[in-house]
């Protein structure tokens, strides 16, 4: 292997066939030209859809103090209701959802625990992010105020694992997570597929 190829290069021989047959009959053919394969593709434009919501009841709040990274702060997770595209069930109680207050002030939230659908399947989320306030949010901070939604930027990207079978379609996509506050001990996660338009699924 020439030492200049590139990961996406080794990728697509390291596929073989599967990647022989996806590039279709022009390519094997040789008619797909050096000037096609060398055009700057258009600007991808993606759509969101909300798949699950999930309700997370929390345990008693662990200040664990100051680290290397920051102030840690681990919010048990003590189970919970979830709904979603096909499914339904509860949290699993014993779950995590650790948060690490940087030194610039922002927060690094990693939540890891598991689901229950009804019909038995477990499946794993994990589910990290950023929280940070801005300029009107961290003047509320300094002031002792409540914060509202548009007093701060929450993202996560949610990750899931399960079994084979009818949910093995959720590890086939990226996911951006939003969290609200319901109450001082519950938290609704909203997990939304992003999908690239016009793309075959």
């Amino acid at each position: 292997m020439s030492e200049t190829m590139s990961r996406r290069q080794a990728l697509f021989m390291t596929a073989g066939t599967l990647g022989t047959a996806m590039l279709g009959a022009a390519a094997i053919s040789g008619k797909a030209s050096a000037a096609t394969m060398g055009k700057e593709p258009a600007d991808s434009t993606f759509d969101t859809e909300m798949v699950l919501k999930i309700l997370v009841k929390l345990g008693e709040t662990e200040d664990m103090g100051e680290s290397a990274d920051g102030h840690r702060i681990n919010y048990p997770i003590i189970g919970g209701t979830f709904t979603g595209k096909g499914m339904k069930g509860t949290v699993i109680p014993g779950g995590a959802d650790m948060s690490v207050r940087r030194n610039d002030g922002v927060t690094w939230v990693d939540a890891l625990y598991r689901l229950r659908t009804d019909d038995g399947q477990v499946i794993i989320i994990h589910n990290a992010g950023i929280w940070r306030p801005n300029e009107d949010g961290l003047r509320k901070l300094q002031a002792g105020e409540k914060l509202e939604e548009k007093d701060y930027y929450c993202l996560t990207s949610p990750y899931f694992r399960t079994p084979p079978g009818k949910h093995a379609w959720m590890s086939q996509y990226i996911y951006v997570g939003t969290i609200d506050d319901v109450s001082e001990n519950e938290v609704l996660i909203k997990c939304y597929t992003v999908r690239q338009k016009n793309a075959a699924l």
